[in-house]
């Protein structure tokens, strides 16, 4: 997405295969739990424009997540986060938060998180709506027909999308994306178009990818890779 700096924190012991791997970016290694989670960040994160926070988490540490909504930038939770959320009952606190708040669910997770929201999959509009109403969020369901929703009760429907993003860490890639466009975006205007935005390129990538590689044929890599020149 361009963004001019990453930091990405990760188990201690993992930090010499991230270094290898993405030499471009800070890693940030942070102490680990017996069984390889991460325990805690050990850096002020009010300085960042944007955090992701989710991928590879675990649940081991449901404090962590906790502690980040204290932080003042845009925070983008997915995977494990929102399993967190869910397990401790945190969406009253998350619709507290003076920054802005994304959450990027798939259906599973969007049940665990709004239980008092039934059907989601009859009426993903609607759905949408009522969960960024009570998690005061921007909310992304994943999903064949993707939906955004803002507090502002703008909706965004995704027209195109293909099942070579039914597989796990495709919505790790779209976490980065928004992550990347958002930390772009100091005065924090406009973050559900900036949401779209992401989710549009995620699909077109995707389907670019798999109208090469087939539709098994697309992991998170190849689909980084198509996202590429597509953006390009």
């Amino acid at each position: 997405t361009g963004v001019g700096m990453l930091s990405l924190a990760v188990p201690e012991s993992l930090k010499p295969l991230l270094l290898n791997y993405l030499p471009e970016a800070i890693v940030i290694p942070c102490p680990e739990t017996p069984s390889g989670a991460i325990a805690s960040v050990p850096v002020n994160l009010e300085p960042y424009q944007a955090i992701a926070c989710g991928p590879g988490l675990t649940v081991a540490v449901p404090s962590l997540v906790e502690s980040l909504l204290g932080v003042d930038c845009p925070l983008i939770l997915d995977a494990d986060a929102l399993n967190i959320i869910a397990q401790t009952k945190l969406i009253q606190a998350i619709s507290q938060r003076q920054s802005p708040t994304l959450m990027t669910p798939h259906l599973g997770e969007f049940k665990r998180l709004f239980p008092e929201i039934e059907h989601p999959e009859a009426d993903r509009i609607t759905a949408v709506r009522r969960a960024s109403h009570l998690s005061n969020s921007i909310v992304l369901l994943k999903g064949a027909r993707t939906a955004i929703a803002s507090p502002h009760q703008e909706v965004y429907l995704l027209g195109e999308s293909t099942p070579a993003l039914a597989r796990g860490g495709s919505g790790d890639v779209l976490t980065g994306l928004i992550g990347g466009l958002i930390a772009q975006n100091p005065t924090h205007s406009q973050l559900e178009k900036l949401v779209a935005i992401a989710a549009c390129w995620h699909s077109q990538g995707a389907l670019k990818a798999a109208a090469v590689k087939t539709e098994l044929g697309v992991d998170p890599l190849t689909l980084s890779e198509y996202l590429y020149r597509f953006i390009q």
